[in-house]
């Protein structure tokens, strides 16, 4: 894919290697890849249309039309914008914490609270808490409100306990 995008006249990016881009007067095109799946967008119609035809005819690709959900991102577009959110990942990661039939609270931890990993018993299951503040972290995409709780609860993934 690689080989091929470059060349075609896209340029590969430095610091994300799935990243391609091409920009030509005035115009820029965008082309993430991720495995099997291809983000394209730019400004430019005619330069889409081309390198989707390109596409397909060396690879087969699929359309699949307007980007709606990437990576647990739902993509929203509206007159106003796009609105990017992860609300069924949140869902999602509720779920699997047994947590969906708890009550919302503003703060979820005590922000006073030290946390400590020596005041209680060790957590059962090391690689569920990791696993949790992973995808935790990844949340903080769109909740920059539990940023600074995911990252004191990440502190202890050595040495999780079951309380702060």
């Amino acid at each position: 894919m690689s080989s091929f995008l470059l060349s075609i006249g896209y340029t590969q990016s430095m610091n994300d290697h799935s990243l391609f881009f091409n920009s030509y007067e005035g115009s820029f095109t965008t082309l993430l890849v991720y495995v099997v799946d291809i983000i394209l967008a730019g400004n430019y119609k005619e330069e889409i249309v081309r390198i989707k035809q390109a596409l397909n005819q060396t690879f087969k690709i699929k359309d699949f039309g307007d980007l709606r959900y990437f990576l647990g991102l739902e993509v929203a577009r509206s007159k106003k914008g796009i609105m990017v959110n992860q609300r069924k990942y949140a869902l999602e990661l509720l779920t699997d914490a047994s947590l969906l039939a708890c009550k919302p609270a503003p703060t979820p931890i005590d922000n006073h609270e030290k946390i400590s990993s020596t005041r209680s018993v060790p957590f059962r299951d090391i690689q569920a808490y990791r696993r949790l503040i992973g995808r935790l972290m990844y949340l903080t995409n769109t909740r920059p409100d539990i940023t600074f709780f995911v990252q004191q609860l990440s502190q202890f993934l050595a040495k999780p306990t079951t309380a702060p």
